[in-house]
Protein backbone atom coordinates (compact mmCIF):
# COMPACT_ATOMS: atom_id res chain seq x y z
CA UNK A 1 0.00 0.00 0.00
CA UNK A 2 1.48 3.35 -1.02
CA UNK A 3 2.02 5.96 1.65
CA UNK A 4 0.45 9.36 1.30
CA UNK A 5 2.38 12.60 1.27
CA UNK A 6 1.19 13.41 4.79
CA UNK A 7 2.51 10.07 6.13
CA UNK A 8 5.94 10.67 4.56
CA UNK A 9 6.14 14.15 6.09
CA UNK A 10 5.15 12.82 9.51
CA UNK A 11 7.85 10.11 9.34
CA UNK A 12 10.47 12.67 8.37
CA UNK A 13 9.46 14.93 11.23
CA UNK A 14 9.49 12.00 13.65
CA UNK A 15 12.95 10.98 12.47
CA UNK A 16 14.21 14.56 12.86
CA UNK A 17 12.71 14.69 16.32
CA UNK A 18 14.45 11.46 17.33
CA UNK A 19 17.71 12.77 15.92
CA UNK A 20 17.27 15.93 17.93
CA UNK A 21 16.73 13.91 21.10
CA UNK A 22 19.89 11.94 20.37
CA UNK A 23 22.11 14.99 19.90
CA UNK A 24 20.56 17.62 22.16
CA UNK A 25 22.22 16.30 25.31
CA UNK A 26 25.65 17.24 26.65
CA UNK A 27 27.97 14.98 28.61
CA UNK A 28 27.91 17.44 31.54
CA UNK A 29 24.11 17.50 31.84
CA UNK A 30 22.69 16.57 35.23
CA UNK A 31 20.41 14.01 33.58
CA UNK A 32 20.97 12.21 30.30
CA UNK A 33 18.13 10.79 28.17
CA UNK A 34 17.04 7.25 29.02
CA UNK A 35 14.17 6.89 26.51
CA UNK A 36 16.65 6.10 23.72
CA UNK A 37 14.95 4.29 20.85
CA UNK A 38 18.06 3.47 18.82
CA UNK A 39 21.66 2.94 19.91
CA UNK A 40 24.74 3.51 17.76
CA UNK A 41 27.25 1.09 16.32
CA UNK A 42 30.59 1.40 18.05
CA UNK A 43 33.02 3.82 16.39
CA UNK A 44 36.70 2.85 16.46
CA UNK A 45 37.95 6.17 15.03
CA UNK A 46 35.62 8.89 16.36
CA UNK A 47 36.55 12.29 14.97
CA UNK A 48 35.28 15.84 15.05
CA UNK A 49 32.53 17.04 17.41
CA UNK A 50 30.38 13.91 17.64
CA UNK A 51 28.12 12.19 20.15
CA UNK A 52 27.21 8.52 20.40
CA UNK A 53 25.00 6.44 22.65
CA UNK A 54 26.12 2.84 23.08
CA UNK A 55 24.58 -0.08 24.88
CA UNK A 56 25.96 -0.73 28.36
CA UNK A 57 26.62 -4.31 27.18
CA UNK A 58 28.94 -3.19 24.37
CA UNK A 59 32.38 -4.60 25.27
CA UNK A 60 34.31 -1.91 23.40
CA UNK A 61 32.30 0.82 25.06
CA UNK A 62 32.82 -0.78 28.46
CA UNK A 63 36.58 -0.65 27.88
CA UNK A 64 36.38 2.93 26.53
CA UNK A 65 38.24 1.65 23.51
CA UNK A 66 39.62 3.95 20.81
CA UNK A 67 42.20 3.36 18.10
CA UNK A 68 43.46 6.89 18.66
CA UNK A 69 46.23 7.05 21.26
CA UNK A 70 44.20 8.35 24.20
CA UNK A 71 45.21 8.61 27.85
CA UNK A 72 43.19 9.36 30.98
CA UNK A 73 43.31 12.96 32.19
CA UNK A 74 42.22 14.55 35.43
CA UNK A 75 38.55 15.35 35.70
CA UNK A 76 36.73 16.88 38.66
CA UNK A 77 33.54 14.95 37.88
CA UNK A 78 33.96 11.35 39.02
CA UNK A 79 30.98 10.24 36.89
CA UNK A 80 32.69 11.28 33.64
CA UNK A 81 35.84 9.68 32.25
CA UNK A 82 37.99 12.16 30.34
CA UNK A 83 40.64 11.13 27.79
CA UNK A 84 43.01 13.25 25.72
CA UNK A 85 44.76 12.40 22.45
CA UNK A 86 48.56 12.02 22.44
CA UNK A 87 49.00 12.41 18.68
CA UNK A 88 51.28 10.18 16.60
CA UNK A 89 55.02 9.38 16.36
CA UNK A 90 56.45 9.83 12.85
CA UNK A 91 59.81 9.41 11.12
CA UNK A 92 61.90 12.57 11.04
CA UNK A 93 63.08 11.64 7.54
CA UNK A 94 59.48 11.15 6.33
CA UNK A 95 60.50 7.78 4.89
CA UNK A 96 58.19 5.19 3.31
CA UNK A 97 58.17 1.41 3.48
CA UNK A 98 58.54 -0.82 0.42
CA UNK A 99 54.77 -0.86 -0.05
CA UNK A 100 54.61 2.95 0.09
CA UNK A 101 53.28 3.32 3.63
CA UNK A 102 54.41 6.00 6.06
CA UNK A 103 55.65 5.37 9.59
CA UNK A 104 52.89 6.30 12.03
CA UNK A 105 53.77 4.75 15.40
CA UNK A 106 51.52 4.70 18.43
CA UNK A 107 52.77 7.02 21.21
CA UNK A 108 53.45 5.45 24.59
CA UNK A 109 50.93 6.36 27.29
CA UNK A 110 53.49 7.00 30.05
CA UNK A 111 55.41 10.29 29.80
CA UNK A 112 58.81 8.70 30.50
CA UNK A 113 58.17 5.86 28.05
CA UNK A 114 57.10 8.37 25.40
CA UNK A 115 60.30 10.39 25.89
CA UNK A 116 62.35 7.21 25.63
CA UNK A 117 60.41 6.25 22.51
CA UNK A 118 61.42 9.48 20.75
CA UNK A 119 65.11 8.72 21.40
CA UNK A 120 64.83 5.50 19.42
CA UNK A 121 65.37 5.12 15.69
CA UNK A 122 62.80 4.68 12.97
CA UNK A 123 62.14 0.94 12.46
CA UNK A 124 62.22 1.45 8.70
CA UNK A 125 65.18 3.76 7.95
CA UNK A 126 66.87 4.08 11.38
CA UNK A 127 66.28 7.85 11.23
CA UNK A 128 65.12 10.00 14.17
CA UNK A 129 61.58 9.79 15.49
CA UNK A 130 59.49 12.79 16.48
CA UNK A 131 56.12 13.27 18.13
CA UNK A 132 53.29 15.07 16.35
CA UNK A 133 51.13 16.32 19.21
CA UNK A 134 47.38 16.64 18.79
CA UNK A 135 46.16 20.26 18.71
CA UNK A 136 42.72 19.75 17.20
CA UNK A 137 40.65 21.31 19.99
CA UNK A 138 41.48 25.00 19.81
CA UNK A 139 45.20 24.36 20.15
CA UNK A 140 44.69 21.65 22.76
CA UNK A 141 44.42 17.86 22.32
CA UNK A 142 41.14 16.33 21.17
CA UNK A 143 39.19 15.22 24.24
CA UNK A 144 36.85 12.23 24.59
CA UNK A 145 34.28 11.89 27.36
CA UNK A 146 32.64 8.66 28.58
CA UNK A 147 29.71 8.39 30.98
CA UNK A 148 27.71 5.35 32.15
CA UNK A 149 24.07 6.08 32.83
CA UNK A 150 21.50 3.31 33.27
CA UNK A 151 21.41 0.99 30.28
CA UNK A 152 23.57 3.22 28.09
CA UNK A 153 27.11 4.50 27.74
CA UNK A 154 27.28 8.08 26.47
CA UNK A 155 30.26 9.23 24.41
CA UNK A 156 31.17 12.75 23.33
CA UNK A 157 34.20 13.95 21.36
CA UNK A 158 35.37 17.56 21.29
CA UNK A 159 37.83 18.57 18.60
CA UNK A 160 39.03 17.23 15.24
CA UNK A 161 42.33 15.33 15.01
CA UNK A 162 44.91 17.32 13.03
CA UNK A 163 47.37 14.47 12.52
CA UNK A 164 47.46 11.05 10.78
CA UNK A 165 45.99 7.97 12.39
CA UNK A 166 48.54 5.97 14.42
CA UNK A 167 48.89 2.22 14.18
CA UNK A 168 46.36 0.28 16.22
CA UNK A 169 47.27 -1.55 19.41
CA UNK A 170 47.23 -4.91 17.61
CA UNK A 171 49.49 -3.57 14.85
CA UNK A 172 51.92 -2.15 17.43
CA UNK A 173 52.09 -5.47 19.32
CA UNK A 174 52.70 -7.39 16.08
CA UNK A 175 55.47 -4.98 15.04
CA UNK A 176 57.23 -5.30 18.41
CA UNK A 177 57.03 -9.10 18.27
CA UNK A 178 58.65 -9.13 14.83
CA UNK A 179 61.41 -6.77 15.99
CA UNK A 180 62.17 -8.96 19.02
CA UNK A 181 62.39 -12.05 16.83
CA UNK A 182 64.74 -10.30 14.42
CA UNK A 183 66.99 -9.10 17.25
CA UNK A 184 67.10 -12.56 18.84
CA UNK A 185 68.37 -14.19 15.64
CA UNK A 186 70.60 -11.41 14.34
CA UNK A 187 74.28 -12.42 13.73
CA UNK A 188 75.47 -10.14 16.57
CA UNK A 189 72.85 -11.33 19.04
CA UNK A 190 74.40 -12.72 22.28
CA UNK A 191 71.59 -15.24 22.49
CA UNK A 192 72.37 -16.63 19.07
CA UNK A 193 76.06 -16.79 19.99
CA UNK A 194 75.17 -18.79 23.09
CA UNK A 195 73.19 -21.26 21.01
CA UNK A 196 76.13 -21.66 18.63
CA UNK A 197 78.47 -22.30 21.59
CA UNK A 198 76.19 -25.09 22.79
CA UNK A 199 76.10 -26.51 19.28
CA UNK A 200 79.91 -26.50 19.02
CA UNK A 201 80.31 -28.22 22.41
CA UNK A 202 77.61 -30.85 22.06
CA UNK A 203 77.71 -31.30 18.30
CA UNK A 204 73.95 -30.85 18.03
CA UNK A 205 71.54 -27.95 17.80
CA UNK A 206 69.23 -27.51 20.83
CA UNK A 207 65.84 -29.12 20.38
CA UNK A 208 62.79 -27.11 19.42
CA UNK A 209 61.46 -27.49 22.96
CA UNK A 210 64.63 -26.11 24.55
CA UNK A 211 65.14 -23.26 22.09
CA UNK A 212 62.44 -20.94 23.51
CA UNK A 213 63.87 -21.43 27.00
CA UNK A 214 67.33 -20.48 25.83
CA UNK A 215 65.95 -17.37 24.17
CA UNK A 216 63.68 -16.27 27.01
CA UNK A 217 65.97 -16.81 30.02
CA UNK A 218 69.58 -16.68 28.88
CA UNK A 219 71.07 -16.24 32.36
CA UNK A 220 69.42 -19.39 33.64
CA UNK A 221 71.02 -21.54 30.96
CA UNK A 222 74.69 -20.50 31.14
CA UNK A 223 77.05 -23.43 30.64
CA UNK A 224 79.15 -24.34 33.71
CA UNK A 225 82.91 -23.94 33.57
CA UNK A 226 83.51 -27.70 33.79
CA UNK A 227 80.93 -28.51 31.10
CA UNK A 228 83.60 -29.72 28.65
CA UNK A 229 85.25 -32.00 31.24
CA UNK A 230 81.91 -33.60 32.15
CA UNK A 231 81.16 -34.04 28.46
CA UNK A 232 84.50 -35.83 27.87
CA UNK A 233 83.93 -38.07 30.89
CA UNK A 234 80.43 -38.96 29.69
CA UNK A 235 81.80 -39.79 26.25
CA UNK A 236 84.41 -42.09 27.77
CA UNK A 237 81.75 -43.90 29.83
CA UNK A 238 79.59 -44.32 26.74
CA UNK A 239 82.54 -45.76 24.80
CA UNK A 240 83.50 -48.16 27.61
CA UNK A 241 79.93 -49.37 27.94
CA UNK A 242 79.62 -50.08 24.26
CA UNK A 243 82.86 -52.11 24.22
CA UNK A 244 81.76 -54.29 27.14
CA UNK A 245 78.38 -54.90 25.62
CA UNK A 246 76.60 -53.48 28.67
CA UNK A 247 74.27 -50.48 28.59
CA UNK A 248 76.05 -47.35 29.89
CA UNK A 249 73.18 -46.47 32.27
CA UNK A 250 70.79 -48.62 34.35
CA UNK A 251 67.63 -49.52 32.50
CA UNK A 252 64.18 -49.20 33.90
CA UNK A 253 61.96 -52.24 34.26
CA UNK A 254 60.33 -53.28 31.05
CA UNK A 255 62.80 -51.58 28.71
Amino acid sequence: MLKGADDVVMEQEDSASRHGEMTSWDINDIKLPQDVRQIDWFQEWPDSYVKHIYSSEDKNAQRHHSSWAMRNTNNHNSRILKKSCLGVVVCGNDCSTLDGKKIYLRPAICDKARQKQQRKCCPNCSGPLRLLSCRGHGGYPVTNFWRHEGQFIFFQSKGAHDHPRPETKLEAEARRSIQKAQMAFSPSSPRLKRIREIESLTGAMPTREALPLLLSEPDAYMLPANFGRHLSKSSQELTAGSRSGQPPYPRAAGE
